[in-house]
């Protein structure tokens, strides 16, 4: 999610004709519904701390699996934030999250869109009635629409250790707690 998503955001910010802007909230959801399908029936397509605490809360997964899963993510965001810098140096935002609207408003604005991609994930993943091979394209599109509509507002993060590892990075933490709750 990391590498690819952020890595997009990198190369229009380093170079704006290598990739068009509204190209990028399609990399994340097509990065997203291909990881589904890749891993999920490995880990259960876990890439979001917020994704592993509602299944936690749900009873799906262990404590055990939680924690892994958490530290997991987040060492996956850095990591993949560290090849951005081997790749790329440092001369650039490393494809973090921004928010442009006041404190109150780019929580507001995350909360709800983290809400919305929650409900079609416990919906399509933990519904006996969902149709199975539309899970990743339904994910994978709710990432993307949230991100077409929330990416100029607050990045449309959605996901903190997908926020944690580009600030991380840039040692930019202004903000970073509207992406952590």
């Amino acid at each position: 999610l990391v590498f690819f998503g952020c890595g997009a955001m990198i190369l229009h910010e380093i170079n704006p004709s290598s990739i068009y802007a509204d190209s990028i909230p399609i990399i994340f959801g097509l990065i997203i519904a291909v990881m589904i399908y890749s891993f999920g029936h490995i880990s259960g397509a876990h890439f979001n701390p917020a994704v592993s605490v509602a299944f936690y809360q749900n009873k799906n997964i262990n404590h055990i699996e939680l924690y892994s899963y958490v530290i997991a993510q987040i060492l996956g965001a850095i990591l993949a934030s560290l090849v951005h810098k081997f790749f790329f140096g440092s001369q650039h935002s490393f494809g973090m999250t921004i928010n442009t609207l006041s404190f109150t408003q780019g929580f507001i604005f995350e909360v709800l869109m983290t809400m919305f991609l929650m409900l079609t994930i416990i919906s399509v993943a933990t519904d006996k009635r969902a149709s199975k091979p539309m899970v990743g394209i339904s994910i994978g599109g709710m990432v993307c629409v949230c991100s077409f509509v929330g990416g100029p507002f607050t990045g449309a993060s959605m996901n903190p250790a997908r926020s944690l590892g580009p600030a991380i990075l840039s040692l930019n933490f202004s903000n970073i707690v509207i992406y952590m709750f």
